[in-house]
Parts: structure tokens; C-alpha cells; sequence
């Protein structure tokens, strides 16, 4: 349980950083752009971030080029998620637009944390690292 918390500890930290910067650039460009292309933009930058620096800040692990693979393709899980959480607060309940913002980072951060340990720790530990 320490060991959870200490990687969760540590990818609030990275995860923040992230999330500031891609949630600004999603915030400022769906200003002028539709919504869903804002948040692929931001996102796409953020993953090429999270898939860099996360394995070996957050767990502590150097993952072999597969694992790196499979961490970005749970990635392009939480994309499809995070995608269909714009859709939906955007175009069918009409959120407001800091609203839309707010829960699908919230969203999508949590899926990451839970997919990234699931990928990039759980296989270390049976020795597919």
C-alpha cells in the first residue's frame, strides 16, 4: 500500500504538470476550434509526454519497448473515453465550457494512473518488464 501511495504521490506531481498544460492548451484552443479536435490536440501532446517520463519518475521502472507500446495504446483507451466524455458533456448536456474541461481531465487522469500500473507495473513484477 506505501509503495501506491508513493507512486501515486509521484504521479499527482507529474501528472499535474501534464494536466495543467495540456488542459490549458485544450482550454485555449477549443476556443477556436470544435471541442473535440482541441482535446486530440492536447491529449496527443500529453501522451508523447506521459509515455516518456511516467515509467521511470512515476513507477520507477524502464520498460522494454513493448510495455512502452502497450502503455501508449491504453492511452488510446483513454482517449476514446475521455473523447466520448466531450461528446457527451459537450453536445448533449451542454455543459458549460470549463465543465467539460474539468471532468474529462478528471477522468482521463485517473484512468491513466490506474492503466499506467496496471501496464507498466504489474508485468515488471511477473517478469515480462
Amino acid at each position: 500500500m506505501a509503495e501506491i501511495a508513493a507512486q501515486g504521490g509521484r504521479f499527482l506531481v507529474v501528472g499535474l504538470a501534464n494536466t495543467l498544460v495540456t488542459g490549458a492548451i485544450f482550454y485555449l484552443l477549443s476556443t477556436f476550434l470544435p471541442a473535440w479536435l482541441a482535446y486530440t490536440i492536447a491529449f496527443g501532446l500529453g501522451v508523447v509526454f506521459a509515455v516518456a517520463v511516467t515509467p521511470r519518475i512515476v513507477f520507477l521502472t524502464r520498460p522494454r519497448a513493448k510495455r512502452r507500446a502497450a502503455y501508449a495504446l491504453w492511452y488510446l483507451v483513454v482517449y476514446v473515453i475521455g473523447l466520448g466524455t466531450v461528446h457527451v458533456l459537450d453536445n448533449i448536456v451542454r455543459a458549460d465550457h470549463g465543465q467539460v474541461v474539468v471532468f474529462t481531465v478528471a477522468t482521463t487522469a485517473v484512468l491513466s494512473f490506474v492503466g499506467g500500473r496496471a501496464v507498466l507495473v504489474s508485468g515488471v513484477r511477473r517478469g515480462e518488464g
